[in-house]
């Protein structure tokens, strides 16, 4: 009897160390996770409830800077921008990756050279790609000197320094530095299609154009649909491209809300409502990763 209790124990002792051992290896990363990712999560919830100023001791105010935000028209501003940023986003750079994609899978020789080239620049440091894009937008030796030797003079635009287009210009440079990424995934998509629906589709007469949309395009949902999700967080987390470029300017033309957090933090002494924008952001990023939840459990191939 005393034999078969011993046995039982330790049959139990090695299950509470199987559970266990997992949770143990997993400790450092959960306490590492919980310093850096939760932490500053929890605290910027707590701010967004306060009028800190960055010195003085944070004073609770409650909902008044979410008050504030509504009737923030420089909030709103931003915001606009942000969509617009996003709508660029979610087509030229696709559409660009896409085409590039598909002609570098019909290569066969140099197949790697041409990966390698368009994905270069999305490993470049921001701040060289907005420099080389500033050096191009300038008015005296960059792409309106080229426009105006060709006589399109019409096109000789104020690129950073135009209201209507400095937006748009800066979107074009983050654009370029960030296609070669999509141009990989879509790439590693395409190697992934069933041919024999393609060759079916020949031998039934589709034409190229038929079967890009009824055969490949379809295939390529699951990727199209995880691009879009990323391209639509990562769009309301802009910040870089514009801060080297404009910082926001001219006006307030280019300012997305990323960069308004870090005006009314670093500039207006307004860590507080500073937060209480973060935490937009944040529950904008929450709201789109539902969605595609959703789209998901409905057949969606997320």
């Amino acid at each position: 009897m005393a034999t078969i209790a011993y046995q039982k124990a330790m049959k139990e002792k090695q299950k509470w160390s199987r559970q266990l051992l997992p949770w143990l290896l997993l400790s450092p990363t959960i306490v590492l996770m919980t310093l850096v990712v939760a932490g500053p999560i929890v605290g910027t919830i707590w701010l967004s409830f306060t009028d800190w100023n960055g010195i003085a001791d944070p004073n609770f105010i409650g909902f008044e800077n979410f008050l504030q935000l509504v009737q923030d028209q420089h909030f709103y501003a931003a915001l606009v921008n942000n969509v617009k940023w996003m709508i660029f986003f979610l087509t030229v750079p696709v559409i660009v990756a896409l085409a590039v994609a598909l002609l570098i899978s019909k290569v066969q020789a140099g197949k790697t050279f041409y990966r390698m080239m368009i994905f270069i620049p999305y490993i470049v440091a921001t701040v060289v790609t907005a420099k080389i894009w500033l050096l191009m937008y300038n008015p005296y030796v960059g792409l309106n000197t080229i426009l105006e030797e060709w006589g399109l003079n019409f096109l000789a635009l104020s690129w950073l320094g135009d209201e209507r287009v400095a937006l748009i210009a800066v979107a074009l440079a983050d654009g370029w530095h960030f296609y070669g990424f999509l141009v990989v995934l879509l790439m590693i998509a395409l190697q992934q299609l069933d041919k024999s629906l393609e060759e079916a589709a020949r031998v039934e007469g589709a034409n190229k154009l038929q079967i890009f949309f009824h055969v490949t395009l379809p295939q390529l949902r699951p990727t199209l649909v995880m691009i879009y999700m990323l391209l639509i967080i990562w769009s309301f987390a802009a910040f870089d491209y514009v801060y080297v470029m404009t910082q926001g300017g001219p006006g307030n033309a280019s300012e997305l809300l990323a960069t308004y957090m870090y005006d009314l933090a670093m500039y207006g002494q307004e860590p507080g409502y500073a937060s209480t924008v973060a935490l937009t952001m944040g529950l904008f990023s929450i709201v789109v990763i539902t969605g595609f939840g959703i789209l998901k459990k409905k057949g969606w191939d997320v």
